[in-house]
Formats: structure tokens, sequence, C-alpha cells
């Protein structure tokens, strides 16, 4: 079985090498972070084409996509995942299958970079990564990125265009959207009060949890977090993007906790907060060391996971059966 590698050779150099190394791969002055394609290729000639896709041989949950040509260049995959694809097209008025169904396998390394376009940033999905206990965190729940939209130039306050739209949506399916910007940044766009639901749509559940910068903030932001993880233990809420405005260091802190809950590593959590580096952001030392590690250091429990838990129930009252179902939910 054919196998596609999602990340660039220089992502790749990236990942085998240490975190204090990224500034050699990228330092936040162009975007980088573009997954790699898979491309699929048929038979065929003067026709319109329908390409399906899916993780499931009987092809349920599929996505489909259209072409005129004979190859297509399918972005956002998951990684360490087999899928399954087939093509259609019309002949004398009937559907008619031109292929015979293929598979192929993506590559098991973490992250999964998701591309959308537009102006929207730093893109990727929390799951992937492996934890201490040997589980993995399941991809297609929790989504990390910048802000959908935003005060711009021409006045308008969308950073998605139609077609990212169509993969938020379509593609990767978000129902819930958690805006972790502050109340003036949110005002300075939508005024007077702010805003109030998400440019994906009214069947979108939208979260404003605005996030205070900084790890001795968390108790001053402790209804933000609450209402973050009470979404997080409703398994009617995914998939959920969460984000701030460029995605890096509000949504850090929080895929921070998330991430440590699930026992991932904390060398790993800081990869991922790295990798803001091959977008448009600079951050050259991992500040979610400074801002967030030094609340945790000192609390009760042997590891990063314990702390993490203890502080999350006992400082911030967060019920521990929703701290237990996120836990089981996030990991395989």
């Amino acid at each position: 079985m054919q196998e596609f590698d999602l990340h660039t050779p220089l992502m790749r150099d990236f990942l085998a090498d240490t975190n204090e190394n990224c500034i050699k791969y990228a330092d936040g002055t162009a975007a980088l972070d573009k997954p790699l394609p898979v491309r699929l290729s048929w038979q065929g000639e003067n026709r319109h084409f329908k390409l399906k896709i899916a993780e499931n041989p009987d092809m349920t949950g599929v996505w489909e996509f259209e072409t005129d040509e004979t190859s297509y260049d399918v972005y956002n995959l998951k990684i360490g995942t087999t899928y399954y694809w087939t093509v259609e097209t019309e002949i004398n008025g009937k559907t008619a299958q031109i292929t015979d169904s293929g598979a192929f396998v993506t590559v098991d390394a973490a992250p999964r970079i998701i591309s959308i376009g537009g102006k929207v940033i730093n893109a990727r999905d929390l799951g992937g990564w492996h934890t201490a206990d040997g589980k993995r965190v399941k991809q297609g729940l929790l989504y990390r990125m910048s802000a959908l939209d935003g005060f711009d130039s021409d006045k308008t306050v969308s950073f998605l265009t139609p077609s990212g739209r169509h993969i938020m949506k379509d593609l990767l399916g978000i129902k819930t959207e958690i805006d972790l910007r502050v109340d003036h940044e949110t005002e300075a766009e939508y005024p007077p009060d702010g805003k109030t639901s998400s440019v994906l749509g009214e069947d979108a559940a939208y979260y404003h949890c605005p996030i205070l910068l900084g790890g001795e903030n968390y108790l001053k932001s402790a209804d933000s977090i609450k209402t973050i993880f009470r979404v997080l233990a409703n398994p009617d809420s995914y998939p959920i993007v969460c984000h701030c405005a460029v995605g890096a260091d509000r949504t850090g802190g929080m895929a921070y906790l998330i991430l440590g809950l699930l026992g991932v590593k904390y060398e790993d959590i800081v990869r991922d907060y790295m990798l803001t580096n091959f977008s448009y952001q600079q951050k050259y030392r991992p500040p979610v060391k400074g801002m967030y590690v030094e609340v945790l250091d000192g609390y009760r429990g042997a590891t990063l996971q314990e702390k993490i838990y203890n502080y999350l129930a006992n400082e911030l009252d967060i019920p521990t059966s929703d701290l237990n179902f996120i836990k089981n939910y996030f990991t395989e």
C-alpha cells in the first residue's frame, strides 16, 4: 500500500531535531506550515469527475471533490490513517465508477497540520500526539488556529474564504467555536457589544471565553476556563475549533492544559507550541514555560498530568467527572 508523508522536508527536519533548534528551520517570517497533499490520479478523458475519499472501506463519512482533471491534490488528511478512494463520472446520463477502489496510508508523525487558506494561520489538530502511557490523542476532535475573523483594511470581519469555510464546515465538520480573545478585541471588530456568534454560521455554537495572557492569570480567567472544560466535556460539542488572535500564546496555554491533562509529554507540548514559528509569528523561546509551567511546577502531583488534573479540579473547581470524561474521550 502506498504511503504518503504529509510533512514538508523542512517540517520533518524540525520534528527530528530538538525544540531549541526550531529557529534553524523557521523564524516566523514566512508561512512554512502548509501540509503536503496526497495526489491521486486516474485514467480518463474529457470528463467531469467526482473523487470520493473516506477512512472506511464502506465509504461512510466520505469527502467529495469535483474536478475536470485526471488528478487531484487532497489536503488536511489525518496522519497515520488508511484511506480508501474511488472516482465516478457520468456516462450516457448514468453514474459510472471508472476506477477500482484504491487505498493508501499516511505517515504516522504528529502534528496534523491544517491548511485553511485566506488569513487563517497557525492551524493544526491537537490530536495525533502520543501520551506517556502509550495511548494517542484522537484526531478530528479539537483544532487550534488563529482567529477566523478580524478587522481588516477593507473593513470586513471574516478571514475565511469561501473555500476555507467549506473546509471548516463540510470537511472538518466544526460544530463549536471557542474564542479566547478579550472583550476589547472583539468589541473593536464588532462594536458595540463584541462578537456574539460564529462566522461559521448559526448552526455553529459560539463561546466567548476571554483568557488573560500569562499563566499567573489562570485564576483571573477561571470562569472562562471552566466554560471551556464544560464544553469539552459535552460530546455534542465536537468537532471544536479554539483560537485567540494569532493562535499562539493564549491558544497555546489552553493546549498546554488540555494536552497535559491527556498525558502528552511536556517536550511534545512545547514542540506543538513552537510550530507557531512556521506561521507568521515569531516565538524564539517557548513562552509556554515562563507563562504556564511555573503555575504548576509547585502543585502537587508526580507527573505533569497529575499536576494539571489536581490544579483544574482543586484550584479552578472543574468537576472531576468532566476531567475524567475528557481524558477518556480524547485518547485511544
